[in-house]
């Protein structure tokens, strides 16, 4: 009995680790568009919010809005927000005290604010549209009313009655320019918003500038749970007093930029997180107090946690209790539970995390967020893809098995190019104005190569991978001899940004392009160049070579399509002007088609007729900026802006 009894409970335990993992492999199909087969990726984190209750927790990125089981982390589903612009679709998001609903407010210049069921995924309402970039959402304790802040060329305050969807109230206060911070006070009652040099504060009710402090630089700012309180900075952190005006305390901590704070529903403590992964947890109730350290008085809170992407170091800051390893880029979101106990942090490295504020130990991490995808490599064998985003994270993605795994590629900032070698062994990636290298066997990285103040923003590996060619801000664009990591040489032509780069299949040109409307097709062997065309109107955004090098495609950034060859440096004639530079361009693998992504289309030309052959309507996906093609010619892989990644049946597509 005792054995059938273990026999029974151990494959209910079976049963449910398989469930689980079926469950958690799920959301790769939600909300796919048609013909694609899976979607790899959950987009860039910007928000995060606890549910009342607790039990849940969203996430707002790019992709829409996720919701996950808080206890768990499993995914429970995938609110599809969209907006016509189709970039920052989340930017914001506040629960109403019943968990039902879920307001959403966007990023973008036509931005809206949005009531979605948090049950069913489906929209109740727009609440508004085009009030600029919406910052901040509340809801008022009962749930009736919702107010936004957001900006663009002035601050719009703006209430509405939740079930009615009618505005009941709204002010627009000048301002020109926002430096990132804009807040507004958990009552509604005020809006604080930073310019250069100083902060306003705002009196919602009356419309009326309540105080203005001076001489102060700010980031990020958060009102007092109590709305009392207004609390900024940018490594220093400072309180004010409302009503007064008056500075009440200063906070060290953050040597980077802070872009986020939060208090807590207690109002004991806030929290917050900077550019370099830092969150610390300060005690409110101790702002006031004088603490003697030493020599010096200092007003300075006391500091309960911290928790870093750094290493371990001597602390010798008797305001800090605890530096604990975690996120390594900057911080999108805060949020503590109800209870004030956990702590939810959010982070551009792709990680969301959930800490127990009690103990400074980490509860839960999910993964799965990613950056904008810069580089695509898929193997031969069909069955591997590697991509690298943005927060400089290879992902390795087993497409039998609908696995990831996770490579941290440790870059010092953003990767803001990036490319694979061709026998899928090097990545290069370009972040700031320098150019690494990342061996993905052995997993580590060489020594950075030469580094100045030009951003890169656009590499390539040569046929043979024994170059690499960078293109930086303001027209530089170098040569880099790969097995000996160092600079080959520097190219002379160019004298604005540098915006793309491709080498011919045979191994014997490149090509360069710059918004200073000059394309130049260059040599490999004597590094000398031909200028195929300049129009200073029509800076050069995009290139594809044929696979048999024959054929070079240049877009322009009015997006216009050029055919050029290679052999005369001819201009042969354009593609029709599908309107707007592709985001993305690509031969496929037989060279007789080339796949273009305009505005929500993946466009697909016929290279002989130089025509416009079929349009893929992909929805709401927000705008693709890399291809790559199976060698069968059946798969199309396509990596987005919002971090995505979606596999497309071709041969579903073509019927």
């Amino acid at each position: 009995m005792r054995v059938r009894l273990l026999f029974i409970t151990l494959f209910l335990l079976i049963q449910n680790l398989l469930l689980s993992i079926v469950f958690a492999q799920d959301y790769t199909n939600w909300h796919l568009p048609e013909g694609a087969k899976i979607r790899l990726g959950k987009g860039e984190i910007n928000d995060v919010k606890f549910s009342p209750n607790g039990s849940q927790l969203a996430v707002a990125t790019d992709l829409g809005v996720w919701i996950y089981d808080a206890h768990t982390g499993d995914e429970i589903s995938l609110i599809k927000v969209t907006t016509p612009r189709g970039t920052r679709t989340a930017n914001t998001i506040a629960f109403s005290p019943d968990n039902r609903t879920i307001a959403v407010g966007n990023w973008v210049l036509g931005g809206a604010i949005e009531l979605w069921d948090t049950t069913t995924g489906e929209r109740i309402s727009i609440l508004k549209q085009n009030v600029g970039r919406v910052k901040d959402l509340v809801f008022s304790p009962n749930g009736m009313m919702l107010t936004s802040v957001s900006w663009f060329r002035q601050v719009e305050y703006h209430m509405w009655e939740v079930a009615s969807g009618q505005e009941i109230h709204h002010f627009i206060g000048p301002q020109d320019s926002l430096h990132n911070g804009l807040a507004l006070s958990p009552d509604a009652h005020y809006v604080s918003s930073a310019e250069s040099g100083k902060v306003l504060i705002w009196d919602a009710f009356t419309g009326e500038l309540h105080q203005t402090l001076e001489n102060t630089t700010v980031w990020s700012l958060a009102f007092s749970t109590d709305s009392k309180t207004l609390v900024g900075g940018q490594t220093t952190l400072r309180s004010w007093d409302i009503e007064t005006g008056k500075e009440v305390a200063e906070f060290k901590g953050h040597t980077r930029n802070v872009e986020d704070i939060t208090f807590s529903p207690d109002g004991k403590t806030f929290a917050s997180g900077d550019t370099g992964g830092k969150i610390i947890l300060w005690d409110f109730d101790l702002s006031n107090q004088v603490i003697d350290d030493g020599d010096k008085k200092l007003t300075l809170p006391g500091v309960l946690r911290s928790f870093t992407g750094d290493k371990k170091e001597k602390n010798d800051n008797k305001q800090i209790d605890l530096i604990l390893t975690g996120h390594t880029l900057p911080i999108k979101g805060l949020d503590f539970t109800a209870d004030s106990k956990f702590l939810a942090s959010g982070c551009d490295d792709g990680t969301l995390k959930v800490w127990n504020v009690d103990t400074g130990k980490e509860k839960l991490t999910i993964h799965g967020h990613t950056g904008s995808v810069q580089a695509l490599k898929l193997l031969d064998d069909e069955k591997m893809l590697y991509s690298i985003s943005s927060d400089g994270i290879l992902r390795m993605w087993n497409l039998e098995k609908n696995t990831e795994q996770l490579v941290h590629t440790k870059q010092p900032w953003y990767v803001f190019a990036a490319d694979f070698s061709n026998d899928g062994k090097l990545i290069a990636t370009g972040c700031w104005g320098e150019v690494r290298l990342w061996d993905i066997e052995e997993q580590s990285f060489y020594e950075p190569m030469k580094k100045d103040g030009n951003f890169v923003v656009a590499l390539a590996f040569s046929q043979d991978d024994k170059f690499v060619a960078s293109g930086h801000w303001k027209g530089k664009l170098r040569l880099w001899d790969v097995p000996n990591r160092r600079l080959y040489t520097e190219l002379n032509g160019h004298t604005k940004d540098v915006k793309d780069i491709a080498f011919s299949s045979d191994g014997k040109k490149f090509a360069s392009g710059s918004t200073d409307g000059t394309a130049y097709l260059w040599n490999l062997s004597t590094m000398k160049n031909t200028l195929l065309t300049i129009d200073q109107k029509r800076g050069v955004g995009r290139f594809a070579f044929s696979p048999d090098s024959r054929i070079l495609i240049t877009v322009h950034l009015d997006g216009t399509m050029q055919i050029w060859d290679t052999d005369t440096h001819k201009h042969i004639e354009n593609f029709i002007d599908r309107g707007g530079i592709p985001d993305a361009l690509e031969f496929s693998s037989d060279g007789k088609t080339v796949y273009g992504y305009h505005g929500g289309i993946i466009c697909i030309y016929d290279v002989d007729s130089r025509t416009l052959v079929r349009e893929l309507p992909i929805g709401d996906i927000v705008r693709q900026t890399k291809f790559a093609f199976s060698p069968d010619r059946k798969t199309l892989v396509s990596g987005g802006y919002d971090g995505s990644i979606h596999i497309w049946d071709l041969e579903k597509i073509y019927k």
